[in-house]
Protein backbone atom coordinates (compact mmCIF):
# COMPACT_ATOMS: atom_id res chain seq x y z
CA UNK A 1 0.00 0.00 0.00
CA UNK A 2 2.97 2.22 0.25
CA UNK A 3 3.16 2.98 -3.41
CA UNK A 4 -0.88 3.79 -4.23
CA UNK A 5 -2.95 6.72 -5.26
CA UNK A 6 -4.20 9.43 -2.42
CA UNK A 7 -2.43 7.86 0.44
CA UNK A 8 -2.32 9.65 3.54
CA UNK A 9 0.71 10.36 4.87
CA UNK A 10 0.29 11.68 8.43
CA UNK A 11 2.95 14.52 9.36
CA UNK A 12 3.48 17.83 11.40
CA UNK A 13 4.63 19.80 8.45
CA UNK A 14 3.13 23.43 7.49
CA UNK A 15 1.07 21.72 4.53
CA UNK A 16 -0.57 18.99 6.61
CA UNK A 17 -1.65 21.96 9.22
CA UNK A 18 -3.82 23.87 6.59
CA UNK A 19 -7.27 23.78 5.83
CA UNK A 20 -8.60 21.78 3.69
CA UNK A 21 -10.42 24.59 1.69
CA UNK A 22 -7.39 26.14 1.12
CA UNK A 23 -5.89 23.23 0.00
CA UNK A 24 -8.75 22.03 -2.35
CA UNK A 25 -8.54 25.28 -3.92
CA UNK A 26 -5.10 25.32 -4.24
CA UNK A 27 -5.31 22.13 -6.45
CA UNK A 28 -7.87 23.48 -8.68
CA UNK A 29 -5.42 26.51 -9.01
CA UNK A 30 -2.59 24.08 -10.23
CA UNK A 31 -5.17 22.34 -12.20
CA UNK A 32 -5.77 25.72 -14.22
CA UNK A 33 -2.52 26.51 -13.83
CA UNK A 34 -1.14 23.15 -15.98
CA UNK A 35 -3.67 23.27 -18.50
CA UNK A 36 -3.01 26.74 -19.22
CA UNK A 37 0.55 26.13 -19.74
CA UNK A 38 1.84 25.31 -23.22
CA UNK A 39 5.68 25.53 -22.91
CA UNK A 40 8.23 22.81 -21.64
CA UNK A 41 9.45 25.98 -19.84
CA UNK A 42 6.82 26.60 -18.09
CA UNK A 43 6.17 23.00 -17.43
CA UNK A 44 9.54 22.89 -15.39
CA UNK A 45 8.57 25.93 -13.76
CA UNK A 46 5.33 24.35 -12.55
CA UNK A 47 7.48 21.52 -11.28
CA UNK A 48 9.64 23.73 -9.32
CA UNK A 49 6.66 25.00 -7.55
CA UNK A 50 5.60 21.24 -7.12
CA UNK A 51 9.20 20.42 -5.89
CA UNK A 52 9.25 23.22 -3.27
CA UNK A 53 5.62 21.81 -1.77
CA UNK A 54 7.16 18.63 -1.94
CA UNK A 55 10.01 19.49 0.73
CA UNK A 56 7.78 21.53 2.99
CA UNK A 57 5.05 18.97 3.13
CA UNK A 58 8.06 15.93 3.89
CA UNK A 59 6.34 13.48 2.26
CA UNK A 60 8.60 10.83 0.73
CA UNK A 61 9.06 11.53 -2.79
CA UNK A 62 8.60 8.05 -3.63
CA UNK A 63 5.08 8.46 -2.49
CA UNK A 64 4.24 10.58 -4.62
CA UNK A 65 5.63 9.49 -7.78
CA UNK A 66 5.31 5.87 -6.79
CA UNK A 67 1.54 6.72 -7.00
CA UNK A 68 2.23 7.01 -10.93
CA UNK A 69 3.05 3.36 -11.51
CA UNK A 70 -0.92 2.81 -11.96
CA UNK A 71 -1.45 5.17 -14.49
CA UNK A 72 2.04 4.18 -16.80
CA UNK A 73 0.11 2.40 -19.24
CA UNK A 74 -2.78 4.93 -19.71
CA UNK A 75 -0.30 7.43 -20.29
CA UNK A 76 1.96 5.83 -22.36
CA UNK A 77 -0.98 4.86 -25.30
CA UNK A 78 -1.82 8.40 -24.89
CA UNK A 79 1.78 9.48 -25.92
CA UNK A 80 1.82 6.68 -28.87
CA UNK A 81 -1.69 8.22 -30.15
CA UNK A 82 -0.45 11.63 -30.22
CA UNK A 83 2.75 10.67 -32.05
CA UNK A 84 1.12 8.51 -34.85
CA UNK A 85 -1.59 10.55 -35.21
CA UNK A 86 -0.67 13.67 -35.30
CA UNK A 87 0.35 15.33 -38.39
CA UNK A 88 3.40 17.52 -39.17
CA UNK A 89 7.49 16.51 -39.81
CA UNK A 90 7.77 13.03 -40.11
CA UNK A 91 10.84 11.18 -37.66
CA UNK A 92 10.04 7.66 -38.20
CA UNK A 93 7.55 4.93 -39.70
CA UNK A 94 6.21 2.46 -37.50
CA UNK A 95 3.69 -0.02 -39.21
CA UNK A 96 2.85 2.15 -41.89
CA UNK A 97 2.59 4.97 -39.61
CA UNK A 98 4.96 8.22 -39.16
CA UNK A 99 5.43 9.29 -36.11
CA UNK A 100 5.86 13.36 -36.52
CA UNK A 101 7.79 16.48 -34.34
CA UNK A 102 4.77 17.97 -33.72
CA UNK A 103 3.25 14.79 -32.39
CA UNK A 104 6.43 14.08 -30.38
CA UNK A 105 6.56 17.75 -28.86
CA UNK A 106 1.99 17.25 -28.39
CA UNK A 107 1.92 14.08 -26.97
CA UNK A 108 5.50 14.78 -24.24
CA UNK A 109 3.38 18.28 -22.96
CA UNK A 110 0.20 16.09 -22.60
CA UNK A 111 1.38 13.45 -20.71
CA UNK A 112 3.33 16.18 -18.51
CA UNK A 113 0.39 17.44 -17.60
CA UNK A 114 -0.93 14.52 -16.76
CA UNK A 115 1.71 13.57 -14.73
CA UNK A 116 1.64 17.11 -12.69
CA UNK A 117 -1.78 16.71 -11.96
CA UNK A 118 -1.65 13.43 -10.60
CA UNK A 119 1.50 14.49 -8.11
CA UNK A 120 -0.62 17.60 -7.07
CA UNK A 121 -3.50 15.53 -5.91
CA UNK A 122 -1.37 12.91 -4.51
CA UNK A 123 0.07 15.43 -2.52
CA UNK A 124 -2.74 16.93 -1.62
CA UNK A 125 -4.57 13.71 -0.14
CA UNK A 126 -1.07 12.87 1.21
CA UNK A 127 -1.06 15.64 2.97
CA UNK A 128 -4.93 15.59 3.90
CA UNK A 129 -6.34 13.40 6.37
CA UNK A 130 -9.61 11.69 5.12
CA UNK A 131 -11.99 12.77 7.59
CA UNK A 132 -10.57 16.50 7.17
CA UNK A 133 -10.64 16.22 3.13
CA UNK A 134 -14.70 15.26 3.60
CA UNK A 135 -15.50 17.95 5.74
CA UNK A 136 -13.64 20.61 3.97
CA UNK A 137 -15.75 19.11 0.49
CA UNK A 138 -19.04 19.47 2.83
CA UNK A 139 -18.21 22.69 3.55
CA UNK A 140 -16.97 23.93 0.08
CA UNK A 141 -20.65 22.18 -1.50
CA UNK A 142 -22.57 23.48 1.40
CA UNK A 143 -23.48 26.75 -0.10
CA UNK A 144 -25.17 25.03 -3.05
CA UNK A 145 -28.41 24.48 -3.62
CA UNK A 146 -28.69 20.89 -3.83
CA UNK A 147 -31.21 19.96 -1.01
CA UNK A 148 -33.54 21.19 -3.98
CA UNK A 149 -32.46 17.83 -5.83
CA UNK A 150 -32.96 15.86 -2.69
CA UNK A 151 -29.20 15.84 -2.31
CA UNK A 152 -27.85 17.38 0.66
CA UNK A 153 -23.62 19.02 0.95
CA UNK A 154 -22.96 15.80 3.11
CA UNK A 155 -23.95 13.12 0.92
CA UNK A 156 -21.79 14.14 -2.12
CA UNK A 157 -18.85 14.93 0.48
CA UNK A 158 -19.55 11.15 1.67
CA UNK A 159 -19.69 9.88 -2.23
CA UNK A 160 -16.20 11.80 -3.22
CA UNK A 161 -14.75 10.85 0.60
CA UNK A 162 -16.21 7.08 -1.01
CA UNK A 163 -14.57 7.38 -4.00
CA UNK A 164 -10.87 8.05 -2.81
CA UNK A 165 -11.48 5.60 -0.56
CA UNK A 166 -12.05 2.40 -2.77
CA UNK A 167 -9.19 3.73 -5.37
CA UNK A 168 -6.38 1.96 -3.10
CA UNK A 169 -8.30 -0.88 -2.37
CA UNK A 170 -9.41 -1.99 -5.42
CA UNK A 171 -5.88 -1.55 -6.79
CA UNK A 172 -4.87 -3.59 -3.84
CA UNK A 173 -7.77 -6.16 -4.51
CA UNK A 174 -6.46 -6.50 -8.49
CA UNK A 175 -3.00 -7.27 -7.63
CA UNK A 176 -4.46 -9.82 -5.17
CA UNK A 177 -6.63 -11.55 -8.14
CA UNK A 178 -3.45 -10.99 -10.53
CA UNK A 179 -1.58 -12.73 -8.61
CA UNK A 180 -3.85 -15.40 -7.67
CA UNK A 181 -4.65 -16.01 -11.34
CA UNK A 182 -0.92 -15.95 -12.73
CA UNK A 183 -0.85 -18.59 -9.92
CA UNK A 184 -3.19 -20.97 -10.98
CA UNK A 185 -1.57 -21.06 -14.93
CA UNK A 186 -2.72 -17.80 -16.46
CA UNK A 187 -1.18 -16.65 -19.56
CA UNK A 188 -2.51 -12.61 -20.33
CA UNK A 189 0.52 -13.08 -23.34
CA UNK A 190 -0.92 -16.67 -25.00
CA UNK A 191 -4.59 -15.87 -24.17
CA UNK A 192 -5.50 -11.87 -23.90
CA UNK A 193 -9.34 -12.98 -24.08
CA UNK A 194 -9.27 -15.23 -21.35
CA UNK A 195 -7.35 -12.94 -19.14
CA UNK A 196 -9.08 -9.95 -19.43
CA UNK A 197 -12.51 -12.32 -18.90
CA UNK A 198 -10.58 -13.64 -15.44
CA UNK A 199 -9.85 -10.74 -14.27
CA UNK A 200 -12.71 -8.38 -15.24
CA UNK A 201 -15.59 -10.65 -13.54
CA UNK A 202 -14.34 -11.28 -10.41
CA UNK A 203 -13.01 -7.95 -10.36
CA UNK A 204 -16.55 -6.11 -10.96
CA UNK A 205 -17.98 -8.55 -8.40
CA UNK A 206 -14.99 -7.57 -5.85
CA UNK A 207 -16.49 -4.03 -6.57
CA UNK A 208 -19.88 -4.95 -5.94
CA UNK A 209 -19.60 -6.85 -2.90
CA UNK A 210 -17.20 -4.20 -1.28
CA UNK A 211 -19.68 -1.35 -2.19
CA UNK A 212 -22.90 -3.60 -0.41
CA UNK A 213 -20.53 -3.99 2.46
CA UNK A 214 -19.86 -0.31 2.90
CA UNK A 215 -23.33 0.70 2.30
CA UNK A 216 -24.10 -2.04 5.25
CA UNK A 217 -22.04 -0.68 7.72
CA UNK A 218 -23.38 3.01 7.15
CA UNK A 219 -27.15 1.62 7.74
CA UNK A 220 -26.20 -0.08 10.68
CA UNK A 221 -24.43 3.11 12.00
CA UNK A 222 -27.71 4.48 11.18
CA UNK A 223 -26.08 7.44 8.61
CA UNK A 224 -28.29 9.84 7.75
CA UNK A 225 -27.42 12.91 5.08
CA UNK A 226 -28.05 15.39 7.23
CA UNK A 227 -26.10 17.67 9.26
CA UNK A 228 -23.55 15.47 11.16
CA UNK A 229 -20.88 16.59 13.67
CA UNK A 230 -17.37 16.10 12.79
CA UNK A 231 -14.42 14.78 14.61
CA UNK A 232 -11.78 17.78 13.33
CA UNK A 233 -13.81 20.83 12.62
CA UNK A 234 -11.45 23.08 9.99
CA UNK A 235 -11.07 26.51 10.66
CA UNK A 236 -10.22 29.04 8.35
CA UNK A 237 -7.27 31.47 9.80
CA UNK A 238 -5.69 34.35 8.32
CA UNK A 239 -2.15 32.08 7.75
CA UNK A 240 -4.54 30.01 5.62
CA UNK A 241 -5.69 32.83 3.44
CA UNK A 242 -2.11 34.30 2.96
CA UNK A 243 -0.99 30.87 1.92
CA UNK A 244 -3.99 30.57 -0.63
CA UNK A 245 -3.09 33.96 -1.75
CA UNK A 246 0.75 33.54 -2.45
CA UNK A 247 0.13 30.57 -4.06
CA UNK A 248 -2.36 31.87 -6.29
CA UNK A 249 0.23 34.62 -7.44
CA UNK A 250 3.39 32.12 -7.82
CA UNK A 251 1.63 30.15 -10.06
CA UNK A 252 -0.19 33.07 -12.14
CA UNK A 253 3.76 34.39 -12.28
CA UNK A 254 4.66 30.69 -13.39
CA UNK A 255 2.52 30.85 -16.71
Amino acid sequence: MSTLLFRYVPGNSFLHMLDPRVKITAMLVASISIFMSSTFREMAAILLVFYLLLLISSVSPRVVFGSLRPMLIFLALIFTLQLFLTGGDPLFSLMGLDATYQGLVKGSLLILRFILLLMFASLLTATTSPSMMTAGIERMLRPLPSRKFGISSFDLATMMFLSLHFVPLLYESFNHLRDSQISRGLDAKKNPARALYSLSVPMIRTAFSSAEDVAVAMESRCYQGHHRSSLHEPQLRKKDLLSLLFFAIVMLLVI
